[in-house]
This record gives structure tokens, C-alpha cells and sequence, in this order.
């Protein structure tokens, strides 16, 4: 309702209503200012009438059909008194059957009566006539009919003509006529401006209101608006693409020229922007260094992203300058389609967002949402809530996975790895639910609960007389807490296990994360004889220099280095190398995802320490652990018995 009062059409329509309703009560005003003169008139000639002629028609002497000489006399007297005194240009008074009895005529002209101004007199009504003498003055004509009260005189009454000046009660008449105007015309003048200041007040208001007041462009409020009826039109032939696009490095641009070149550059981003788009296509900012785009008329979904780089493509080729320094301007896009990723606003800009964000990991520019990649579903929400529950309840399990020694095949460590028993899905590996536990803040308390729930069990079979070292790995988060020795050495003590049976495993990644911090609390844990190994090694970006100063033991070789390492050449130099590199620095190696017996075989040739795999066995509980350990023991005694002799 606000925009149609707010539309041109209306005002204009709305103006004309109010010119049409000025123009009538200006013609009504000068028509009743006329009526009112000739009123006024109308009075003034039958007061003439009243005091000059009536009280002279009821002589006797009219009865023979004139006045007499005396009457006449006095008639013609009062006449020119009036006349005199400007009150009267003319009198003239005639019987209802035609026949004159007094006539002093103005100068512009002789007194008439026609014979139905007769028959209307005698119909009894008094009538006025308006006009112009000759002279150009206005005249009044006020017919004034009357009885006699004699009977018998030939007549059964008179007409009285009283002509007087009209120009003086017009010209008054006029004057308040040209008042009552001018009040009109004001009041109306007053109204029309009033509303074209209403609507200038109102678009002001709504531009405020829709637009970002740094940019100029439209805002989030304005997108909903406009977004509505555009999605409702999308269609798969022809889809609607959202784009959200975030600045990369802006913050640097604030805290190192301030926060007024950050809004310049603002600006100027939001004018290339806009720039780069078509005249139908939205450009809003949503706020800080965030922009929308919402393409329209594609003609197919192939064709969103090629606009998302072709508007990437101008904001890095565009000279910014701000403050005297050059700017190179880069952005993450996220491309969420219309109906395809959804229908409504807001879950185009879920998608988008989700689809910005891995644009923004992987350094590619632009990314299409894809739902297989998206870790922000009601599902993952769901399992969430889950692993809350499942914490509270103790729901996960502890399955291990035997190391064996390549010089002797013995098993004298294993590896702790945690499942999930879920109530309905039953037995999850790590994968289903380990990466959404990172996310939600929850891997320390799953960590703490791995680390007690691991040393309780090697302390169980150490009191049993199986010595197994068991390895625990350590989240990102984890291995910077500044408790997490002192947890460490609690567990291990109060489950009275030597330090020299945990060996912790901190992933190439955690080490990078913080190495001062990682450094710091590894070498409290290995002065008190915990061990340390670097998982995945070959995985991530460690660099070696870190391996000079971090207090490790072992090096676990990826499975992604050694799995085709019997196909290609290149994959063996460098598990060689880095079993080599590993042995100089004084610490052991382990080869973890060994599947086959001839990689395991060849390894070994190499001079690799200790292997962990399907080759050797699957992770198992502790109760099936420990039967596979003698089953185990019994297959592997004679080899080591038979090499021992040789």
C-alpha cells in the first residue's frame, strides 16, 4: 500500500483530482458571488419600490389611470434624489395590462415591457435582468409586479421597473469573490504541496530504509523485498543464481589504512559491482565486507558461474587506489541456484554462504554449492545433538589395532580407535561422525574420555601380563591446552601404567597449528617417559625443521605415500627417504593402511620398524584383541623360532 501511494501515477492522478475539485469551487464561488450581487440588488430595487411607488399606487387618482400631477410631481423628485445620490439609473411603472404610468428612463436608454414581461407580472413573481448599458457600466433590471386596492381600475395591478448600478455590488461582490478564490487556491496550493512533500518525505524514508546508506546500494531488507517475486518466477530452464561474495583481506585494508579508506574501498568495489551486472539483476550489500548478487534471466546453471567469474575477474582487474596506496582486491563467491538449491531467500543465502566458505578453503574463487559437500544439514545438526547425548551416555567404544615389528613379528603396541555404538545405526567408524565433533567444540571431552578410557584398558592387560604400549591420538585443540599434561600423568597414575606404555599421536596438522605450544607441551609429557609420534606423516605440510626441535620418537608414514609404492618408483624413493631421514634423527618408523602381504614384505627390505594394517588385522575389541593376540602368538613362535636358529 506504502509503494502505491508512494507511485507517480497516483500523485499525478491524485493532482488532478484536486485541480478538478479547485477549478468547480472556484466557478461555484464566482456563481454564488453573482447570485449574490443580483440578491443584494433585487433588495435595494424593491426598498426603491417599497417607499417611492407602492405607497403612491393606492391613490385615488390612479384609479382614472395615471397618478396625479402631485404624485408625479413626488415620484419624479424621489427619482432624481436617487438618481443624485447614485442609488438609481431609471424607474418606470405600467399597469398588468400594458398601459405606462410613469417612465424616467436611464441615460442608456427608454424603459420597455413586452407582453410576457406583462404575463410573468401578472403571474405575481419578481425577476432581475443583468447587463451592460451602452455607456459599459453594469445595470441591474429588477421587476417588481404588485396589486392595486381599487377594484375596477382597468387593471388588477402594476409593474414596477427599477433600474439600478450593478458595477458597484458586482465589483464588492468580486472583491470577497476574489478572496474566497485566493483562500481556495491556498488551501488547495497548501494540500498539493503537503503531498508532494508527504511522498518526497516517504521516498526519502523508503530509499533509507531499503538502501545502505555507505554504498548507496541496496540492503538486506530490500533484497527479501524484490527477491520475493523473482524467485516465485524461477524455473530449472530458466534458474535465478544468488551470489555472495566476501572480500578477501579486507580487515588488513582497515588496520593498516583505517577504517575511512575500508569504507572508500567499500564504496568502490560496490561501484564495479554495479558496473558488472545488468539493469535487472539486484546488487545489495549485507553487511562489513559481504555483497549479494542475485543474477536473473540465465539461461541455463552453467551459465552462474561463468558470471561469478567474469564479476571476480573485474574486481581483480580493477585499479583501487585508496589513500595513495594501489590495492589488489580478491573475493571468495558462493553460487547457490534458484529452484535448485531452493526456493526461498533464505535458503539461498544458507547455500551461498556454505559454498563462499569452501571457495574461501580450497582458494578457488568461485564455488557452486553442492550438496554432497555440505557439512551444515539438518542432518549434521541432528547428529550434533546426538553426540551430546552420546558423550552423557558413554555411548562410544574403544576398538584396537595391532602394530607389528618387522624384525621379530611381534605385537608389543596397539593403536586406540574410537567408534560409536549408536542406539539405532549401530557401529560407526570415525569418519561418520569425527569431523562434525571438530566442528561442534565437543573433540576435547571425547579426547579426555579416549586418553582415560585407553590407559584404564593397557593397565587391565599389563595387570594381566600382556605389556601392550597403547597409542592415543590427540586433537589440534587438545595438544594446546595447557592441562593436558597434567591430565595425562593423573590418568596414567591413578591407573598405576608406566608412561612408557602410552604413546601419544598428534597429527602433522597439530603441530603447525601452534608449534611454540605444541613443543611446550610435548617435552613436559616425554621428560615423564610418554612417547610421541607424528601421525600422517606425509600428509599434511610439516616442515622438517620442526622435527629437530619436537621431543618425537616415531614417524607414522601416510598410507597415501607407501599404497602404491610397488607401481611406482617415485613413491618408494621417497617412503625410503623418509624412513632413512627418520632413522638418523633417532626415531623408529611405523607404515600404518598396509593391505598386502608383499608391501609389508617390502617394507621391511627398506628398514621400516613397525607395520599397522588389514594385512596383520582389522581394529578389535579388547576382548576379541586379546584372542587374536594368542592365536597370534601361537602362528608367529615357530617363524621367530626358525629365525632365531638361523
Amino acid at each position: 500500500m506504502r509503494r502505491v501511494f508512494m507511485s507517480r501515477p497516483l500523485l499525478l492522478i491524485v493532482g488532478a483530482l484536486i485541480l478538478g475539485a479547485m477549478v468547480w469551487l472556484i466557478r461555484g464561488v464566482e456563481i454564488r458571488g453573482q447570485e449574490r450581487a443580483d440578491a443584494q440588488g433585487a433588495t435595494t430595487a424593491e426598498v426603491i419600490a417599497a417607499t417611492v411607488v407602492h405607497p403612491r399606487l393606492g391613490a385615488s387618482d390612479l384609479a382614472q389611470g395615471q397618478f396625479s400631477a402631485e404624485d408625479l410631481a413626488g415620484l419624479r423628485d424621489d427619482v432624481d434624489r436617487l438618481r443624485a445620490d447614485g442609488q438609481l439609473l431609471g424607474l418606470g411603472v405600467w399597469r398588468l395590462d400594458g398601459m405606462p404610468l410613469f417612465d424616467s428612463s436611464p441615460a442608456s436608454g427608454a424603459l420597455r415591457v413586452s407582453d410576457r414581461d406583462v404575463v410573468r407580472a401578472r403571474q405575481g413573481d419578481s425577476w432581475t435582468e443583468s447587463g451592460g448599458a451602452a455607456d459599459g457600466h453594469a445595470q441591474l433590471r429588477v421587476f417588481i409586479p404588485s396589486r392595486t386596492a381599487e377594484e375596477g381600475a382597468g387593471s388588477d395591478g402594476s409593474l414596477v421597473q427599477v433600474v439600478i448600478p450593478h458595477g458597484d455590488l458586482t465589483a464588492a461582490a468580486q472583491d470577497r469573490l476574489l478572496r474566497q478564490q485566493t483562500s481556495v487556491i491556498v488551501i488547495f496550493g497548501l494540500l498539493i504541496a503537503g503531498l508532494v512533500w508527504l511522498r518526497h518525505r516517504l521516498l526519502r524514508r523508503e530509499r533509507h530504509a531499503r538502501h545502505d546508506p555507505l554504498t548507496g546500494l541496496l540492503n538486506r531488507r530490500a533484497l527479501y523485498e524484490d527477491a520475493r517475486g523473482l524467485l516465485a518466477k524461477a524455473s530449472i530452464k530458466r534458474p535465478l543464481a544468488f551470489l555472495l561474495l566476501d572480500l578477501s583481506e579486507f580487515k588488513s585494508v582497515n588496520d593498516t589504512l583505517g577504517h575511512t579508506a575500508g569504507d572508500l574501498l567499500l564504496q568502490r568495489v560496490a561501484a564495479v559491482l554495479q558496473a558488472g551486472v545488468r539493469a535487472e539483476d539486484l546488487v545489495v550489500r549485507l553487511g562489513g565486507d559481504e555483497f549479494g548478487v542475485l543474477l536473473t534471466h540465465l539461461p541455463d546453471t552453467a551459465a552462474a558461474q561463468d558470471r561469478a567469474e567474469q564479476i571476480l575477474r573485474r574486481l581483480r582487474e580493477a585499479p583501487f587506489t585508496v589513500e595513495g596506496v594501489d590495492l589488489a582486491v580478491d573475493a571468495s563467491i558462493g553460487v547457490a541456484l534458484a529452484p535448485e538449491h531452493g526456493r526461498t531467500l533464505p535458503e539461498l543465502l544458507q547455500r551461498a554462504d556454505v559454498a563462499m566458505y569452501q571457495a574461501k578453503r580450497s582458494r578457488r574463487g568461485t564455488v557452486v554449492y553442492d550438496p554432497k559437500t555440505d557439512e551444515h544439514t539438518v542432518g549434521q545438526l541432528a547428529m550434533v545433538t546426538d553426540l551430546r547425548r552420546a558423550l552423557d551416555n558413554e555411548e562410544f567404544v574403544l576398538h584396537y589395532q595391532p602394530k607389528v615389528s618387522l624384525r621379530d613379528m611381534q605385537i608389543t603396541s596397539v593403536e586406540a580407535l574410537v567408534r560409536w555404538q549408536h542406539p539405532t545405526r549401530g557401529l560407526l567408524p570415525p569418519g561418520e561422525f569425527l569431523p562434525v565433533l571438530e566442528r561442534c567444540g565437543l573433540m576435547r571431552p571425547l579426547t579426555r574420555w579416549v586418553l582415560r578410557e585407553a590407559i584404564q584398558q593397557a593397565a587391565s592387560w599389563r595387570r594381566a601380563g600382556m605389556p601392550l604400549q597403547v597409542a592415543v591420538n590427540i586433537s589440534p585443540r587438545s595438544l594446546v591446552q595447557d592441562d593436558l599434561p597434567a591430565r595425562v600423568l593423573a590418568a596414567l597414575l591413578a591407573a598405576e601404567l608406566p608412561a612408557a606404555l602410552l604413546q601419544l599421536e598428534i597429527t602433522e596438522t597439530a603441530v603447525m597449528t601452534n608449534p611454540e605450544r605444541a613443543a611446550f607441551v610435548l617435552t613436559q609429557l616425554q621428560s615423564r617417559g610418554v612417547e610421541v609420534a607424528i601421525d600422517d606423516f606425509g600428509a599434511g605440510y610439516t616442515s622438517l625443521a620442526f622435527l629437530r626441535i619436537l621431543p618425537i620418537t616415531a614417524l607414522k608414514i601416510d598410507r597415501s605415500l607407501i599404497k602404491d609404492m610397488l607401481d611406482h618408483d617415485e613413491d618408494e624413493a621417497v617412503t625410503s627417504a623418509v624412513t632413512d631421514l627418520a632413522h638418523r634423527l633417532g626415531f623408529s618408523v611405523i607404515a600404518e593402511g598396509v593391505e598386502t602381504e608383499a608391501l609389508l614384505d617390502r617394507l621391511a627390505a627398506l628398514g621400516c620398524d613397525q607395520v599397522q594394517g588389514y594385512v596383520i588385522s582389522a581394529p578389535l575389541p579388547p576382548a576379541a584383541l586379546e584372542g587374536w593376540l594368542a592365536d597370534w602368538q601361537s602362528r608367529s613362535s615357530p617363524s621367530v623360532e626358525n629365525a632365531a636358529a638361523s
